[in-house]
C-alpha cells in the first residue's frame, strides 16, 4: 500500500512495487520512502533516482531494460513451454514459474523469477539463456506425454490417500505452494515428483517415503506425535482451557507464533502435547520454557519467556 506523508508518499507493506512503466527521474520524486516491500521493479534508466530513495526491508530489486514490454505475475504462474512470451517481452514472476511442456522459442528477452522455477528436462539450454542471474532455484523434472501437473496453493492439507494419486498416473507431478501439512500415514506416493514451495510440515514416520520424491523449497519440518496434529495456520494463543479440552495427546504444528498463556502447567503440556513444530517464535511463562524446548522438534524462531529472554 502507499500513503501520503508530510515528506511525500511512503510505499510499504506490499509484495510488489512496480515502477517499470515510469520513464523519467521526476516520476519517482514524490516517493519519500519504501519499506517492507518484497520486490521492487525499476527501469535501468532510473536506477540512480531509485537509489536516492530511503528504503528498508526490501528483499529484492529487479532492474529491467527501459521501454520493454514488462509483464509481472505474482503467485504461481503455470504455462506451457511455448507460451512464455514474445522476443521483446520481459517476464517477471514473483513466486513460482511452473512450465508444463518443454521450452521452445521464441522466448522473452529476459525472465526474472523472485522465487523458484520448475521446468521439464531438455529445456535447460533455452531457458538458461533467458533466465536472469539472481533468479531463484531451478529444478528440472522428467517430462512424459499425458503427464498431469496438479497445483495446490494457499493453506494446503495433504492426506496419505491423496498422495497415493489413485485416479492418476505414475508420471504425474504435484505442486503445493504456501503452508503445506501432510496428515495421516503415507505408505506410497503416486506422483513422480512432489514439489513443495513455502512452509512444509510432514509426519516423521513417513519421512523415508516422502523424501525420495519431494523437492522442498522453503522451510521444512517433520513433526512427531502421530499423523493427526492440531494445525494452526497463523498465530496460536493457547490457554488452560485448550489443554483441558483435549481428550488425547496431540502434536502441534503452528504456521506462525505460538503463545502459551498464564495458568498452563508443565503437567498439562507433558500430558497433552507429544511434539511441537513452530514456524515462528514460541513464547511461554518462564517455568514452561524447559518443557517447550524438550518437546520442540523444530522452531524456526526463538523460544522466549513471556516476561523476557528464555532460559
Amino acid at each position: 500500500m502507499s500513503e501520503r506523508a508530510p515528506g511525500g508518499v511512503v510505499i510499504h507493506n506490499q509484495p510488489v512495487a512496480d515502477f517499470s512503466h515510469l520513464t523519467r527521474p521526476e516520476d519517482l520524486a514524490p516517493i519519500s520512502r519504501i519499506q517492507n516491500v518484497a520486490t521492487v521493479i525499476v527501469p535501468e534508466s532510473l536506477a540512480a533516482a531509485y537509489a536516492a530513495i530511503p528504503s528498508s526491508n526490501v528483499a529484492t530489486t529487479i532492474y529491467v531494460p527501459s521501454g520493454d514490454n514488462v509483464r509481472v505475475h505474482s503467485g504461481v504462474l503455470v504455462t506451457g513451454g511455448d507460451g512464455l512470451g514474445a522476443a521483446d517481452d520481459v517476464l517477471i514472476v514473483v513466486g513460482m514459474l511452473l512450465i508444463t511442456t518443454p521450452v521452445t522459442a521464441p522466448l522473452p528477452k529476459r525472465i526474472y523469477v523472485a522465487g523458484s522455477v520448475l521446468a521439464p528436462r531438455g529445456s535447460e539450454a533455452l531457458l538458461g539463456q533467458a533466465l536472469a542471474s539472481g533468479s531463484g532455484s531451478i529444478s528440472y523434472y522428467p517430462h512424459a506425454e499425458g503427464q498431469d501437473v496438479k497445483i495446490l496453493s494457499g493453506q494446503v492439507k495433504l492426506s496419505g490417500a491423496m498422495l497415493a494419486n489413485p485416479a492418476g498416473g505414475p508420471e504425474d507431478i504435484l505442486v503445493a505452494a504456501g503452508q503445506v501439512v501432510v496428515t495421516g500415514q503415507v505408505t506410497t506416493v503416486g506422483y513422480r515428483t512432489v514439489v513443495i514451495s513455502g512452509q512444509f510440515a510432514g509426519p516423521a514416520p513417513s519421512r523415508d517415503t516422502l523424501e525420495p520424491v519431494a523437492h522442498i523449497q522453503g522451510q521444512a519440518a517433520w513433526y512427531e506425535g502421530g499423523g493427526s496434529p492440531r494445525v494452526f495456520n497463523g498465530d496460536a494463543s493457547l490457554g488452560p482451557e485448550f489443554f483441558r479440552a483435549l481428550d488425547h495427546p496431540v502434536g502441534l504444528v503452528v504456521f506462525g507464533d505460538l503463545i502459551v498463556g498464564a495458568g498452563v502447567t508443565e503437567a498439562m503440556v507433558r500430558e497433552k502435547i507429544t511434539g511441537i513444530t513452530v514456524f515462528g517464535d514460541a513464547t511461554a511463562p518462564p517455568e514452561l520454557i524447559g518443557v517447550l524446548q524438550a518437546l520442540a522438534t523444530d522452531v524456526f524462531g526463538d523460544i522466549v519467556a513471556s516476561d523476557g529472554p528464555g532460559s
